[in-house]
């Protein structure tokens, strides 16, 4: 076992490299994490104080105003002692608490209808009582909202805005009502919010700083810790496991001595170096116990060659019968596993009814195969009593589920066929639609009353159908390995192609028409696997 050696010279990334980035990584994401979560926890509640701060003094105005003679002002547009009360009021407040703009309006779908506000005549933004302002000054959304104040009473009374020309703002809004409960007014404020972010970047800063700090203390701390405790008793077994590799796995089997290394640490790693040891003096029992288990499995894989040659024996591989010619046929059958449980058979009742038979069993493998073998014996029985197609049917059903402890069922079609005239007897237990491929080129599936699954019921009964086919009709049967075949896109090959290959077909010949549709089968399942058995089986009624 020489090609386990590896000099101990070799070194890629060390243990002790990739914990201490590891660690590095982890702590610094940490970090972040939190620093992140103090920025953002911060900032809310930055934004919360905010919030209730102009919330406040929007309220405190709103109280103001003198919502009896609103109306008034706004229809003459004249003011009074009481008005002018009111303005220097808001200015006030604007001017003592920061606000950018204080204001009353009343919204219009066009516009705001200016009352009142805190901006002081010459500056920026100073309106007076009946100034209208429409889209030329407030976007169109602006006024939208504004007018949802008064339409829906529910509608937020706050709003965070960054993208208007007027800048990063907090505005507050109170409704005022008549006496009436009908809206009279919409006070607000704007409040700049531009003093946040350099609060908050400082804060931040200060923040990493010590976040930094815990880091590098953390890290120096822990890697000496880790260096200690874990990097170098980890390190002395590698080394006594290099040697051990190195040293006796090229020499006689019986001469491997297990290996006693010593670490002392109390956790883990001890129980990991306590197991080496033991692991050192059970190799040469694995490696008896696992020439056995491929003994074994060499055996296993022989007895499933012989099992799959003996299956293929027992169905039918001569399709000549050269004293008769009133029909020619010819079957397939490829299983997913080493055995399958699919079968068919074919045999003369007497000498003008021929009998065909096909069966899935539930399942794959050596159960399947051998639930298979009973099935199909129990059938030919039956038919060769001369007993109607549905007592068989019905008779292999009893016999079939009884011993039955592993529950298993198998679909069954058999079609008992009168050689000289073409007409035919059959019953369907769950089993695939035959399809009658008639001599004309078209197709047809072949319908009736059908059975439930053979050996699923004991008390299940089963009905016998009458058909007739033509000269040069072929009757074909098939298993669901064919229209249930998947592709690499999970697609189901499908009844309707299978329909439609056989419609193509230029040629009214079974051999030809199997090995086509198992090539087309191929060539649609593409890379994915067989799931389930493929079997199929033709007659055709010679002219």
């Amino acid at each position: 076992m020489a090609f386990m050696k590896e000099p101990k010279s070799i070194r890629r990334i060390s243990l002790k490299t990739k914990f201490a980035s590891a660690s590095m990584i982890l702590a610094i994401l940490l970090c972040v994490i939190i620093v992140l979560i103090s920025y953002f926890s911060y900032r809310d509640q930055m934004f919360k104080r905010y919030d209730n701060n102009i919330s406040s003094l929007v309220h405190t105005a709103a109280a103001l105003v003198p919502d009896d003679k609103v109306n008034q002002y706004l229809e003459t547009l004249q003011t009074d002692a009481d008005y002018d009360r009111l303005v220097e009021q808001f200015q006030i407040i604007q001017e003592q608490n920061g606000l950018k703009y204080l204001y009353a309006y009343v919204p219009t779908a066009d516009g705001l209808t200016v009352f009142a506000q805190g901006t002081k005549p010459g500056d920026e933004g100073h309106f007076v009582l009946g100034n209208f302002l429409g889209t030329d000054y407030y976007p169109q959304k602006d006024i939208d909202s504004a007018n949802n104040l008064f339409a829906n009473p529910e509608a937020p009374k706050t709003y965070i805005t960054n993208d208007s020309e007027f800048g990063y703002l907090i505005s507050a809004f109170d409704v005022i009502y008549d006496d009436q409960g009908q809206p009279l007014l919409v006070v607000g404020a704007d409040m700049s919010m531009q003093d946040i972010n350099q609060t908050l970047n400082t804060y931040i800063m200060l923040v990493s700083s010590i976040a930094a700090l815990i880091f590098i203390l953390f890290i120096s701390t822990y890697l000496l810790f880790l260096n200690r405790s874990i990097i170098d008793p980890l390190q002395v077994i590698v080394d006594n496991a290099t040697d051990f590799v190195n040293t006796n796995l090229d020499e006689n089997l019986g001469q491997i001595v297990a290996m006693n290394i010593d670490v002392k640490t109390g956790d883990e790693i001890e129980i990991l170096a306590e197991a080496f040891n033991k692991m050192t003096s059970d190799i040469i029992r694995y490696i008896n116990e696992l020439t056995s288990v491929t003994s074994e499995r060499e055996r296993i894989e022989t007895e499933l060659r012989i099992a799959t040659l003996i299956q293929e024996g027992m169905l039918p591989r001569n399709f000549e019968y050269p004293d008769r010619n009133e029909f020619t046929l010819y079957a397939s059958m490829r299983a997913a596993k080493d055995v399958g449980g699919d079968f068919y058979d074919f045999f003369f009742v007497d000498d003008d009814h021929f009998c065909i038979t096909i069966g899935d069993v539930s399942g794959k493998g050596v159960p399947a195969a051998l639930f298979m073998a009973m099935a199909k014996a129990t059938v030919k029985d039956l038919v060769l009593r001369r007993l109607p197609v549905d007592e068989v049917m019905t008779e292999a059903n009893v016999n079939l589920c009884r011993n039955n402890e592993q529950g298993m069922f198998v679909t069954l079609l058999i079609a008992i066929i009168n050689v000289k005239t073409g007409v035919f007897q059959w019953c369907d237990a769950g089993h695939d639609p035959a399809i009658i491929w008639k001599k004309d080129g078209s197709v047809e599936l072949l319908t009736g009353k059908k059975g439930f699954v053979c050996a699923g019921m004991e008390t299940a009964k089963y009905k016998m159908n009458e058909s007739k086919i033509e000269k040069g009709d072929i009757i074909y049967l098939y298993t669901d390995g064919i229209p249930e075949a998947n592709n690499t896109k999970s697609e189901f090959y499908g009844l309707d192609r299978l329909t439609a290959l056989v419609a193509s077909k230029e040629k009214h010949d079974i051999k030809s028409l199997c090995a086509d549709i198992l090539a087309d089968v191929d060539q649609f399942a593409d890379t994915e696997p067989q799931f389930d058995d493929i079997t199929m089986l033709g007659f055709k009624f010679e002219e």
